[in-house]
């Protein structure tokens, strides 16, 4: 269970990075000088990069060793907050939140099909529930972790503890998780099928 809590500690990363923002939106729309409603766009692309990335990359690297796939996604999602936290204009900031989502929309799906993989048959709800938990998680621990940040140094502040987070997943990730192959998921044609 051990290498089900590193793809955890992952999913607590996402979990924080995808609800955090809201309560960061008046420090970054003061450190760029735009309305809170134009740094809400820093929400809106995390999201639809997440959402359009998920069904697509978790296909597109379907048979993939698992291992590089989780760590690409995580080291994707890492360097995009670190260029969050570095970002020197608003446009910047835009396009590492969308790469942040891409990266997290990578890591999800294949993370918690890696967890019912990595366990025996009857253990695997237990784990599925402990990954998809630890999303949860960073939403209602992390997130009032990263305002409590914010408040002493601000968003950047925040999205540094995200990356630190991430990078502790990619690290474990990428040193103890074993070799696995998984099953191809459908087609995007078979997953956009309507009969």
């Amino acid at each position: 269970m051990n290498r089900v809590f590193l793809l955890t500690l992952g999913m607590f990363a996402l979990g924080i990075d995808a609800y955090v923002v809201a309560g960061l939106l008046p420090g970054i729309a003061h450190s760029f000088s735009v309305t809170q409603a134009q740094a809400g766009q820093c929400v809106a692309i995390f999201t639809l990069s997440y959402a359009i990335s998920a069904p697509v990359l978790s296909t597109l690297v379907g048979g993939k060793p698992v291992r590089t796939v989780l760590t690409i996604a995580l080291a994707v999602f890492s360097i995009a907050n670190a260029a969050s936290v570095a970002a020197v204009n608003f446009p910047l900031l835009l396009a590492a939140r969308a790469l942040a989502g891409f990266g997290a929309g990578l890591f999800s799906p294949v993370a918690a099909a890696a967890a019912a993989a990595l366990v025996p048959e009857q253990r695997k709800g237990r784990a599925l529930g402990m990954v998809l938990g630890g999303m949860s998680a960073g939403t209602v621990v992390g997130v009032p972790a990263g305002l409590w940040v914010n408040d002493w140094i601000g968003w950047r502040g925040t999205l540094g503890l995200v990356t630190l987070i991430g990078c502790i997943a990619l690290a474990g990730v990428a040193a103890r998780l074993p070799s696995l192959a998984l099953r191809r998921p459908p087609s995007l044609r078979e997953r956009l099928a309507v009969e």
